[in-house]
């Protein structure tokens, strides 16, 4: 009887152990079935027949970051930002290390004007590594919400690692006028003409400074020069 008992254990096992294996194998196979096609659809451009496949993929494995990041680009494509914006967080939640998750979160929210959550995610990503991409971003950020010490504050920042970036200046002085500084702006203008910058925008906004500043003759004569280029 016992041995009868445990020779049918031991087959009961056995089919299980071979139900188990091939379950796994089907799972393996489906999963890479999704993969591939979502990726291949994904490279052709064909976003719609590529998004089911992805999101199959993900669900079966939500740690590879590699279909992660395909599923919000791909819903991304579709202006389906806000799903893609909820896939963004659950990496954000299961990698919180990794400041790509979170300057992607800044830039969906930056899109959609929500700045303040932009300046959170931008400073998440500043506080574990220098970044002078991120940092003109979060500057913009604290542009858009009028936080203009905040915003020169950065901008300060990004001059002293490239004190000879032309546009960073260019931008820098745009960043004091808003904040209704035209004579310094003025000043950082003229310097970058100085400097040898013929930008036509750049030139225009030296005039339109010093027209702020009642510099009216002087004025005129920086707007025909941007005129005769």
């Amino acid at each position: 009887m016992n041995r009868t008992f445990r020779s049918v254990s031991w087959m009961a096992v056995s089919v299980l152990i071979v139900i188990g294996t091939y379950l796994i194998f089907n799972a393996t196979h489906t999963f890479y079935k999704f993969y591939l096609l979502g990726g291949r659809y994904y490279e052709e451009g064909q976003y719609s027949r590529a998004l089911p496949y992805l999101l199959s993929a993900y669900r079966m494995d939500p740690e590879n970051k590699s279909i992660a990041w395909k599923l919000v680009w791909t819903y991304g494509h579709l202006n389906r930002e806000g799903e893609g914006r909820r896939v963004l967080e659950e990496i954000n939640n299961r990698f919180p290390a990794d400041p790509k998750v979170s300057e992607s979160l800044g830039d969906l929210a930056f899109s959609e004007k929500a700045y303040g959550l932009a300046q959170r995610y931008y400073g998440r990503v500043l506080a574990r590594k220098p970044s002078v991409s991120v940092r003109r971003k979060l500057a913009n950020v604290l542009l858009a919400q009028k936080k203009y010490a905040d915003a020169i504050g950065q901008m300060d920042i990004l001059l002293s690692f490239a004190p000879d970036d032309i546009d960073l200046r260019y931008q820098h002085a745009q960043v004091i006028s808003a904040a209704g500084d035209h004579e310094r702006a003025a000043r950082e203008l003229q310097a970058l003409l100085d400097d040898g910058e013929t930008k036509k925008e750049v030139i225009t906004m030296l005039g339109d400074e010093l027209r702020l500043l009642g510099r009216d003759e002087e004025a005129i004569k920086i707007y025909k020069r941007a005129e005769n280029g």
